[in-house]
């Protein structure tokens, strides 16, 4: 099993190489508007789309 690797910065643009996940824990209210989703879709805006 691989170890975990936590790295500060900015999320929308992540500096480690090779592959990457963003992890976020949310509510299922299902609005979308406020914190880190903001950010995602400035950068990314297919997953609001969806």
């Amino acid at each position: 099993m691989k170890q975990i690797t936590y790295i500060k910065g900015d999320a929308t643009v992540p500096q480690a190489k090779g592959t990457k996940m963003i992890v976020h824990i949310c509510n299922n209210i299902g609005g979308w508007g406020k914190g880190f989703v903001v950010a995602i879709s400035k950068r990314w805006p297919e997953p609001e789309k969806a």
